[in-house]
């Protein structure tokens, strides 16, 4: 295809299908999806991973070679993970027919270093296909990957994977795997199993015929905030001084942290201090003895509701949390998970999940999801660990990603309006325990 310029700035070099490596069997033609699955809209979860002109140079392949090895290698993810080569047929099952993942390839007149040390919103909207981060298709490949060139030499691979197929757990996997693939053409592949509706079947009364869950994006800014692992230790060491909890995790404070901040920073532009509750999800394979590799949405979800502004402090916030996941750990999350049973709630009540404005909602709902289980900031192509891992901004506001990094510590990235976010950004006592990344 000839060159398509997508912006001023960016151009479109090239956009194709990538097949699977081998045809898929006839007996797995067809894949179910879980109710879970079912619930969830065929929105793109976006990981990006920059990589230098001096990685690059470690390697004897110029440009044209390295896109060459990362289609060889998508083609043969896409015969592990195969219900990812094809395509929706409806809100129950995708019709693995070998239809393929979309890669393209795209320049940014830009430096790599533009995005290092500063968040250059420019640059971390380009390195993923465009308008798909955190969107609803229903026509669309369910991988887009992107092979994003520099003017300096150095590129970002991002991956958006459909999150109606599987979770962000699967994303991971998914994407270390391709670059297993790339640096090793002939070594040992991945057994990949796959959930479909073993554990979370449709209703007796049939499947749902919509998704209620990420329907809807909406316009937000993203800053990411860095976590020192001194910072860490210092802030785990408030708690510990004012909780019975001794061992509190990294995740627990940071989101703690975030959360009261957040909150504080709404009331400033609103007027008035509103009940909040935290969302996070749990990842469940552990808790149900299942590969951590298999592909599905594998979730249960827990709360932490603070409601007055007195108890919005961060060791009340944290032992409310603790007080959470220790339930759903303890739950029967096959009979009794409650995110299963807010999904049935929601479906009932023909609301969007996760939305305050919901008429069943009685908090202020924000979002947290962490990641730093997944060392994505280790994902090796051949050519070594990138330098910076990016999540792409969305869906909406009063979202929280937290990502492990290379020092140890985390980078959160935070979702809010551009009001609260000009306040958030402001908050000292936020900035005593996290460095802020300028904006460019």
């Amino acid at each position: 295809m000839a060159s398509t310029i997508l912006s001023p700035s960016t151009l479109l070099i090239s956009q194709k299908i990538i097949k699977p490596s081998s045809p898929t069997p006839p007996t797995k033609k067809l894949h179910n999806l879980s109710l879970i699955d079912q619930a969830i809209a065929n929105i793109y979860i976006p990981f990006a991973l920059f990589y230098t002109k001096q990685q690059l140079n470690s390697i004897p392949k110029s440009p044209s070679q390295i896109s060459h090895i990362l289609e060889n290698s998508l083609s043969q993810i896409l015969t592990l993970y195969y219900p990812y080569g094809g395509r929706l047929h409806d809100n129950t099952i995708v019709d693995c027919d070998d239809t393929g993942a979309e890669f393209l390839q795209v320049q940014i007149d830009s430096s790599i270093s533009e995005a290092l040390d500063c968040h250059n919103t420019f640059i971390e909207r380009a390195i993923f296909p465009e308008n798909l981060p955190w969107k609803n298709y229903t026509n669309r490949g369910l991988i887009v990957a992107q092979l994003s060139y520099f003017n300096c030499g150095g590129i970002a691979i991002s991956m958006c994977s459909s999150h109606k197929i599987g979770d962000g757990c699967n994303s991971y996997y998914m994407f270390r795997d391709w670059a297993k693939i790339t640096s090793n053409p002939n070594g040992v592949k991945p057994i990949i199993s796959y959930l479909e509706q073993s554990i979370y079947p449709s209703p007796p009364s049939g499947p749902l015929n919509s998704p209620i869950i990420g329907l809807k994006k909406e316009d937000c800014v993203q800053r990411r905030y860095i976590f020192s692992p001194s910072k860490l230790n210092e802030l785990k060491t408030l708690v510990i001084a004012e909780t019975e909890i001794q061992n509190p995790t990294r995740t627990e404070v940071v989101s703690g942290l975030l959360f009261k901040s957040i909150v504080f920073a709404i009331k400033a532009n609103s007027g008035s201090f509103l009940p909040s509750t935290l969302v996070q999800h749990i990842d469940l394979r552990n808790q149900l003895n299942l590969p951590q590799n298999i592909v599905g949405n594998i979730l249960t979800s827990f709360s932490t509701s603070i409601y007055n502004e007195e108890s919005m402090k961060l060791s009340i916030i944290v032992s409310e949390m603790r007080k959470g996941k220790e339930q759903a750990y303890k739950s029967d999350n096959v009979k009794q998970n409650v995110l299963v049973d807010k999904i049935f709630e929601s479906t009932l009540a023909k609301e969007e999940m996760y939305h305050s404005s919901s008429s069943s909602s009685t908090c202020d709902t924000y979002l947290c999801s962490s990641f730093v289980k997944f060392p994505f900031h280790e994902i090796d192509f051949g050519w070594g660990k990138p330098i910076k891992v990016s999540v792409a901004n969305g869906p909406f506001g009063k979202v929280i990603y937290l990502m492990g990094n290379q020092s140890g510590g985390i980078d959160a990235f935070v979702m809010l309006s551009e009001q609260d976010m000009f306040v958030l950004e402001r908050d000292t006592q936020l900035l005593e325990f996290a460095y802020l990344v300028p904006i460019s």
